[in-house]
């Protein structure tokens, strides 16, 4: 932050709530830890914004840079997992595994386990969709290119804005072929930038409206829904099906099973419904790990070829 120039706007929030930032913002591909600081940057509907926050004691600090500051601040409440999200009937202890993974997350109570919402549904379903059918890290590395050659830059943080739903609809095959996105994802990215605007306006309706309104469009499944539902809603019972390692991780860790399914990890979630979204990323998170199964998933990077 010694290179950022001063803030446009800068604030303290107190939660409410017990705060866990970490858990709040996990899987929102927008937010970025850089030394000890939590990094978001996105494109509001006043314009791109930068906000670095970080705890201290029982406050949050946020300076803020862009013209869409005044929204993010606004929103950055939410993100931090106070937008209606009610855990007063979660109770991870009376679950003897789930009361072993509170243990090692250390100073983490159930009060804290609160699943932040963006509020930002395109930026959600293109981040998202562009981790299918690819390992983490090839993701990780097309949304940075991406944000980079072809986002709006950030007055400071690690990255710029991902790109508009005006940018993405102008690129062709061979830019998103550049960043490491076939023609495949390439194509449900601009069905999400087709259909922004409709996006935006799934933002307060309830999950089991976005996540079937969601999967009318071609190309997203449960997978990328789910996702989807759990970063720009806040949705805390949402479950990502289809998922390559996370069936196991969470069957593993809620009875033992090496050789989790989808259907193993729904059984396992079932008794938390409401909730489902919490324990999955207290399992990804703090679970044990299953053993070794099969061969390790390829790494595809065509932006070389």
């Amino acid at each position: 932050m010694t290179d950022a120039p001063p803030p446009t706007a800068s604030t303290t929030i107190r939660p409410r709530h017990q705060l866990d930032i970490a858990f709040a913002v996990r899987g929102v591909k927008t937010v970025r830890r850089r030394q000890g600081v939590h990094w978001w940057t996105t494109d509001t509907p006043e314009g791109v914004a930068a906000v670095a926050f970080r705890a201290g004691g029982d406050l949050v600090r946020a300076d803020a840079w862009g013209t869409g500051t005044d929204w993010a601040l606004t929103q950055l409440p939410a993100l931090l997992g106070a937008r209606d999200d009610d855990v007063d009937d979660f109770e991870p202890r009376a679950h003897p595994a789930l009361a072993s993974l509170l243990q090692r997350s250390g100073p983490a109570v159930s009060g804290s386990l609160r699943i932040g919402a963006t509020g930002r549904w395109y930026e959600a379903l293109t981040t998202n969709t562009i981790g299918q059918r690819v390992v983490t890290a090839d993701a990780k590395a097309s949304r940075e290119r991406l944000c980079h050659r072809h986002g709006e830059p950030a007055a400071a943080g690690p990255t710029g804005a991902f790109p508009s739903p005006d940018r993405l609809l102008a690129l062709a095959d061979h830019d998103f072929h550049r960043v490491g996105i076939e023609r495949s994802r390439a194509r449900v990215l601009r069905v999400a930038a087709k259909y922004a605007e409709r996006l935006e306006r799934l933002d307060g309706e309830p999950a089991a409206h976005a996540t079937e309104w969601l999967q009318r469009l071609p190309g997203v499944g449960p997978w990328t829904t789910g996702l989807t539902t759990a970063v720009a809603g806040g949705d805390p019972d949402a479950v990502p099906v289809g998922d390559f390692h996370l069936p196991r991780l969470v069957t593993f860790a809620l009875t033992g099973e090496q050789n989790g399914t989808d259907e193993t990890m729904l059984e396992a979630l079932a008794p938390f419904a409401g909730h489902r979204q919490r324990v999955v990323r207290l399992v990804k998170a703090y679970g044990p790990r299953p053993n070794p199964h099969g061969p390790a998933p390829f790494r595809s990077d065509i932006s070389r070829i």
